[in-house]
């Protein structure tokens, strides 16, 4: 029902009081977090749901997330995409292929590289040969091989729970669909030793 999204980031910048000069400086930590509001469920759907919350124990555990909002990108995002080139940790663009020839993804699309979720922050088209080049936010977290798969439709990204803990709310007034939850997560930063297994909300 409702869903916000923060840029998170380590930057900052530091202006002289007296010169006005202005420094720069630039963190390593970009990711995504979330504010979500579900949608008041039945008891069955409700009962479902507080099973997956409480195999997360809290922020122990990390779970697969994509922005229901945005599911489909703009753009057609098609094919089969994958790294042509490694990406190295800190990248900013990556180099794809196996799209649809003339697929577009458009500014502020969703895609999924690996683990990571990222938008893509300006138009990319694949060629005849169906190669593309993304320019994306986060940048990439930790290296990813060649052929790493990429995905659109939708992307998902691994997140985990932020420390408070998932919160439900019973409204006898609302007797067909009583419960309304209220959840927040932020996206996992990983090393390129990490293999977190994702629990699934079926």
């Amino acid at each position: 029902m409702t869903l916000s999204w923060t840029m998170e980031n380590n930057h900052g910048v530091a202006e002289s009081p007296f010169s006005g000069h202005v420094q720069v400086q630039l963190g390593q930590v970009e990711r995504w977090s979330f504010v979500m509001g579900v949608k008041p469920m039945n008891r069955r759907d409700a009962q479902i749901a507080q099973g997956f919350f409480l195999r997360l124990e809290g922020p122990v555990n990390v779970f697969r997330m994509f922005d229901p909002s945005a599911s489909k990108p703009l753009g057609h995002g098609q094919g089969l995409p994958v790294l042509r080139v490694a990406a190295a940790a800190g990248a900013r663009t990556v180099e794809t292929e196996g799209w649809k020839p003339g697929t577009a993804l458009m500014p502020g699309d969703w895609v999924q590289i690996g683990n990571q979720l990222s938008k893509v922050r300006e138009t990319a088209y694949a060629g005849a040969d169906g190669r593309a080049t993304l320019d994306v936010w986060p940048k990439i977290m930790h290296a990813l091989p060649v052929q790493t798969r990429i995905m659109a439709r939708p992307a998902r990204g691994l997140f985990r729970m932020l420390s408070d803990a998932p919160a439900w709310d019973l409204d006898a007034g609302k007797l067909l669909r009583p419960y309304e939850f209220k959840l927040s997560g932020v996206q996992v930063v990983l090393r390129g030793d990490e293999a977190p297994v994702p629990i699934g909300w079926s």
